[in-house]
């Protein structure tokens, strides 16, 4: 027989567990719900010296904290296997892991993603400076126009669009797969030069000082090409886009967007001095007709809005 304490502790424990149960459950049910709809996973860094576009995924963050009290919380994280430019493009399209990029643009991509089209980084990564080998500086003091550059070979990160504009302007390059691989192609003379963004160059100069001592950032001279890029996410999943453009369009509205930009860039584009550089300008076919037209979008070195 069971005595009167031992039913109250036998029915006090069911009752917990019930209640444990009941929560167990709704976090199934509600999970689900979560995943499919407020999950932001972004591109995994390339390696551990890969500094670029940290500043994006800050910005993503704030776009999506000031909608919170339309859409609810969300889950911002990295995915757990790096992956190529195309192979990322393809995971979003078709449902993989990555469910947001950020990527440059193409007609093909807009037409099977669907982008934000507003520019992160303004765009300012079509303006390239130039990685080079420490001795061949005074080379590049006499690269004053394309048919100078055309004597010189770029390194290109294998499914890159800058390949599209090298094509185009008929600049010799070579391609690799390997991201890291390009600064040690340059070290073995195998390219001449590795045209990185103006907001790209310092970052990955610096994290790879000690390792590749002979390189350095050429010091005269830079080109332009129009190269916009946005975030994209999935047709597929409408409300993931909506949440992050109206985040970003209050961003913009309100200077935020542009008081991030200069707080992440401002020292690079302070170090890279574009007004004492020749820059020589690029044809590309990257600008398409879905691009805003408005200035204010747009990195432009005569009307600068970071601080001195």
């Amino acid at each position: 027989m069971i005595a009167i304490g031992q039913r109250v502790k036998i029915s006090t424990a069911f009752t917990m567990l019930i209640m444990f149960l009941t929560h167990i459950s709704a976090s199934v049910i509600s999970a689900p719900q979560l995943l499919d709809s407020m999950v932001y996973v972004y591109p995994k860094k390339l390696s551990e010296d890969d500094v670029r576009r940290s500043e994006v995924i800050m910005l993503i963050k704030e776009a999506l904290k000031r909608t919170e009290d339309t859409y609810g919380p969300f889950v911002l994280k990295p995915a757990s296997v790096a992956a190529s430019v195309n192979r990322t493009a393809h995971m979003i399209k078709n449902g993989g892991e990555v469910t947001v990029a950020w990527l440059d643009t193409t007609k093909q991509l807009e037409d099977i993603l669907l982008p934000i089209l507003i520019p992160i980084q303004k765009g300012i990564v079509g303006y390239r400076i130039l990685l080079i080998r420490k001795e061949n500086q005074e080379k590049f003091y006499h690269v004053k126009n394309i048919d100078d550059l055309r004597s010189l070979k770029n390194g290109i990160g294998l499914g890159w669009i800058n390949e599209d504009v090298m094509k185009l302007n008929d600049l010799p390059y070579e391609v690799t797969p390997s991201y890291e691989g390009l600064f040690r192609m340059l070290s073995a003379s195998r390219i001449d030069y590795f045209s990185r963004g103006v907001v790209e160059v310092f970052a990955e100069f610096d994290a790879r000082s000690d390792t590749h001592v002979d390189l350095s950032v050429e010091k005269s001279m830079a080109f332009f090409y129009h190269k916009p890029s946005y975030l994209f996410t999935s047709r597929n999943h409408p409300k993931l886009n909506a949440r992050l453009r109206e985040g970003l369009e209050e961003l913009m509205e309100d200077g935020t967007f542009d008081k991030m930009f200069c707080e992440a860039n401002g020292d690079s584009i302070r170090r890279a001095r574009l007004d004492k550089r020749t820059i020589i300008k690029l044809d590309s076919n990257l600008l398409l007709s879905t691009a805003p037209k408005d200035s204010h979008f747009w990195f432009q070195p005569e009307n600068p809005i970071c601080p001195e």
